[in-house]
């Protein structure tokens, strides 16, 4: 049996979404075609991969053909509706595909990341972002943690931008005011900037056939 891999980068958030309820509601906006650009990453790669499975399934001859049907699968909305029956499958709530964020709503608390300087993003400590998150409830530190799905993280920059001092680098979302605070401090810190432009990284480092 033939098998793929995909090495990505993971040098900064695939979207823009950092959490649960969050990166729930980004996908949902993907499949719906209402989206920010920082988020075509994610379906970029989603396209990619379901292509690959396409041809090791023996449905399509060639990537690109497979590509094609993927694509017009999400366009005319099919990919909605399927994901929409197999929420409803599971005894989810299926209005979550036509009111993302009524049905998956986040605390109204915001706490906002802002740059400390000008220059360009060329780092983002990921591990970092993800244990910050963690650690504001929006994920487990420990097995008996209850994980909060309105606690995330929105990114509004990429590797590559251009930020000026106090410019938006996204918006943490948590209940508790301390839990807030320092995971939007520790976010800070994980993104770098510096004065020089970095050179930007391919989404899809290497393909590997099994």
């Amino acid at each position: 049996m033939r098998s793929q891999a995909l090495i990505t980068d993971m040098n900064q958030p695939l979207g823009r979404a950092v959490g649960n309820a969050v990166e729930v509601r980004e996908c949902i906006e993907l499949l719906r075609g209402e989206f920010d650009e920082g988020a075509r990453p994610v379906l970029d790669l989603s396209i990619e991969l379901a292509a690959r499975m396409v041809v090791l399934s023996h449905l399509e001859s060639s990537v690109e053909k497979a590509r094609a049907r993927i694509q017009q699968v999400h366009t005319s909305g099919a990919a909605l509706e399927c994901f929409q029956k197999n929420v409803a499958a599971q005894g989810g709530d299926p209005r979550v595909c036509d009111d993302p964020a009524g049905v998956l709503p986040l605390t109204d608390k915001v706490f906002k990341v802002e740059s400390a300087r000008s220059g360009f993003v060329r780092r983002i400590n990921t591990e970092e972002v993800g244990h910050a998150i963690a650690e504001a409830g929006g994920g487990r530190v420990r097995v008996e943690d209850q994980i909060d799905p309105a606690v995330g993280f929105v990114s509004e920059v990429k590797i590559g931008d251009e930020v000026r001092p106090s410019d938006m680098i996204g918006s943490v979302y948590c209940a508790d005011l301390n839990r807030g605070q320092v995971a939007a401090a520790r976010i800070q810190a994980a993104y770098e900037i510096g004065d020089q432009s970095p050179e930007l990284l391919l989404l899809i480092k290497e393909v590997i056939d099994g």
